[in-house]
């Protein structure tokens, strides 16, 4: 397949896992537990898995990543539904978990031989350091206007951290496609939202700023799992190990001992965000 066209379709099926969850928040409430369990559930049980199974470390830290991240809307809700953006609750916080996908991003693409790359790179790393020190600074001050420009950063950020839930385990070739559709799709994202404070409180009413990070993992997770599990004849067998109750081909090796837990991470740490099919012909 094309790889605009599968870094596409990944894309589209990460936005739809969105919207699909975004309806559950509104059919459930924002605060029911039912939606509670609908965004973290399936994202703890993914992180869950991926950690027995030793995945990359990359793809697991992107998980955690996903859920501080959410919770940290929660925790510091500096958009609301009713208010639009609250200047009374610190944003730093959040920003500073910005600055983590930036790092993430950085990290999976640190093969890249291009010095133009690496320069761009640390530059974006610097540009959302520097925004968490104007979030501090300046959220809700006389210079308030600064950081919202300076915001632009992150905002790419969550946008290369939506692309990385999707993307996992897909050859290099599509991943650096779909990051760079996801990008340019999180810059637009960054002026509707900055235009439309109307927009912003209906993403906020269906917990959107907490969806977006994490659902796109779902799509990353599943077909990765699809990618790897050697079918056999057994149905339950093969959706057992596709939604992950059984250790599927890439966690026949898991070290279930805490003593074994730090061969285990090396393992993790060892492996790369994406894959190379050349080398399995």
């Amino acid at each position: 397949m094309n790889p605009w066209l599968k870094a596409g379709l990944l894309l589209l099926a990460s936005n739809l896992a969105v919207a699909l969850n975004m309806y559950g928040v509104w059919l459930f409430g924002k605060n029911s537990w039912l939606s509670w369990l609908l965004i973290y559930g399936p994202i703890l049980g993914i992180t869950t898995v991926v950690c027995r199974d030793q995945y990359s470390f990359t793809f697991a830290f992107s998980t955690w990543l996903a859920i501080a991240h959410g919770l940290a809307h929660v925790i510091f809700p500096f958009l609301d539904e009713h208010l639009g953006v609250v200047k009374s609750v610190s944003v730093w916080e959040d920003q500073t978990l910005h600055l983590g996908q930036a790092i993430l991003f950085a990290t999976i693409l640190k093969g890249e031989k291009s010095n133009y790359f690496r320069v761009g790179a640390g530059l974006f790393i610097l540009a959302n350091c520097v925004n968490v020190v104007a979030g501090y600074l300046c959220w809700g001050k006389a210079c308030h206007e600064v950081y919202v420009w300076l915001s632009l950063a992150p905002a790419l950020a969550s946008g290369l951290h939506f692309a990385t839930g999707a993307l996992f385990q897909q050859p290099t070739t599509v991943t650096k496609r779909g990051l760079l559709l996801q990008g340019c799709s999180s810059i637009i994202t960054f002026f509707l939202f900055k235009s439309s404070d109307d927009m912003l409180m209906l993403f906020a009413r269906c917990r959107f700023f907490e969806l977006y990070f994490i659902a796109p993992h779902y799509i990353g997770y599943f077909i990765s799992r699809y990618q790897s599990n050697e079918h056999g004849p057994r149905l339950l067998r093969e959706i057992g190990e596709l939604v992950g109750v059984y250790p599927g081909k890439g966690g026949q090796a898991y070290k279930s001992k805490p003593k074994e837990w730090v061969e285990g991470f090396n393992t993790m740490a060892s492996k790369s965000f994406m894959v190379d099919f050349s080398k399995q012909a």
